[in-house]
């Protein structure tokens, strides 16, 4: 085994590992919500989704955006601006945690009337929704914590540091709902006390002596150079996590629009499912980033294009057996998560329609962060952005008109299908077409 493939492993295992178990956040909502409170609670906790996702985005493109720079800054042997990245990643999610709370807690009851919430949906999205949203930093710091752990050399600490948030909301989440029978509410009071724990045991990790990272009052204050770089570098990160949000909001309101409570509720089954996936190759994505990092900063360009075809083809592979699942499970995860009749009919075909979906995710997702590990932040960006502003969009809304609901289920597949290309054209602009000069320079 070469030590390009040795090291590609050691650091998605932990990676994958890590992002997999962040998206069993959402199963583990979904399967309590479910058991608990049925359909309509579901559909409730669907369509806030966008809404509670908008903070960790904003807290993934900022914690990444330093997590690159620091690699970078690493791999060229600049150790202090590498800490001054730390330290402004951290003022950045409290500032922005602060203010994202501030500005969206007032206006919160009509930003859920405006998603589609109807009497009968609005209590349990405003409780569910008003906790997250008020708590809204710590998923924000969380996200940080782990993305500069990993690009520290950490990336088993930062699975673990993941698998503490994620067992404590397992726990909280059977306390609240089932035995104090708080519903909807329990199970955001769960998440926030969960990633509050994640955020405490980041903290302990950076005040050990296992990094030369150090939180500083003096480093607190902003650089405004690096503030900009981080933000720029994270803003493929950004655009991949709205995109997520996107197709939530896109899904939620045409789910509504053919198959009415039913459908949402139906979605939020097949969301859940989907986000694991979504993030299992996010975890792909983010282990091959800081090796692609640090090889374009210490410009050994052989090796990061070579961590880059590793990348490629292990997001295939996962996209296989995560489509089998997916087909496999299409009649079992409905009953699982306490869903019958029309519910169960139209979650099962749903999923069997979206499976194909996953095939292409990881490529797609591991070529967009390669481009933006690699400086090539416009072809990421237009990778990501794409997907949200246009393919997506263009899939979800004209499908529907021949197909109904099953339009809805198999926007996903077709708009993967339509980025795939965009990103086969940009690989054989950039790493074949180039491949001999940027080789002549490493």
């Amino acid at each position: 085994m070469s030590r390009d493939l040795k090291l590609f492993i050691r650091y998605i295992t932990p990676s994958m590992a890590g992002m997999l178990i962040a998206g069993l956040y959402s199963i583990v909502d979904t399967f309590f919500i479910g058991k608990a409170v049925g359909a309509v609670g579901l559909a409730a906790a669907a369509l806030t989704w966008p809404v509670v996702m908008l903070s960790g985005a904003l807290g993934d493109m900022i914690g990444t955006g330093a997590a690159i720079l620091l690699s970078q800054e690493r791999g060229a042997g600049n150790h202090a601006t590498a800490n001054r990245a730390f330290c402004c990643m951290i003022l950045a999610e409290i500032v922005v945690g602060a203010l994202f709370a501030a500005l969206l807690i007032p206006v919160l009851p009509a930003v859920l009337r405006g998603l589609g919430a109807t009497p009968e949906l609005f209590g349990g999205a405003y409780r569910y929704s008003l906790i997250l949203v008020s708590t809204s930093m710590l998923p924000m710091l969380a996200m940080g914590c782990i993305a500069v752990m990993r690009n520290d050399g950490q990336p088993v600490l930062a699975m673990w540091l993941v698998v503490v948030g994620l067992v404590s909301n397992i726990i909280l989440d059977y306390l609240f709902i089932f035995p104090f029978g708080w519903g909807l509410a329990g199970a955001a009071a769960a998440t926030a006390i969960a990633q509050s724990l994640t955020v405490v045991f980041g903290a302990c990790y950076f005040r050990s002596g296992r990094t030369a990272l150090r939180l500083t009052l003096a480093g607190l204050r902003p650089d405004w150079r690096i503030l900009g770089i981080c933000f720029r570098n994270g803003i493929p990160t950004l655009g991949a996590q709205l995109s997520i949000i996107g197709m939530l909001l896109m899904h939620n309101y045409q789910s509504l629009r053919y198959a009415a409570v039913a459908g949402l509720a139906a979605y939020s089954l097949i969301a859940a499912i989907e986000s694991m996936g979504s993030m299992l190759m996010t975890g792909l994505a983010a282990g091959v980033q800081p090796l692609v990092s640090y090889f374009h900063g210490a410009r050994k360009h052989r090796r990061k294009l070579r961590l880059g075809y590793y990348g490629l083809w292990t997001g295939f592979g996962l996209g296989v057996v995560m489509m089998i699942v997916s087909i496999a499970g299409y009649r079992i995860f409905p009953a699982w998560f306490g869903l019958d009749g029309n519910v169960a009919s139209l979650a099962g075909r749903g999923l069997l329609i979206s499976a194909p979906t996953f095939l292409l995710l990881g490529v797609v997702r591991v070529g967009s962060y390669y481009f933006q590990s690699s400086g090539r932040l416009a072809a990421a960006s237009v990778l990501i952005y794409g997907d949200t502003c246009l393919a997506l969009p263009l899939c979800l809304f004209i499908l529907p008109l021949w197909l109904g609901i099953d339009g809805v289920w198999a926007a996903m597949p077709v708009s993967r299908v339509l980025l795939f290309a965009v990103l086969a054209c940009y690989w054989h602009r950039f790493n074949w077409k180039g491949k001999q000069r940027e080789l002549a320079n490493a």
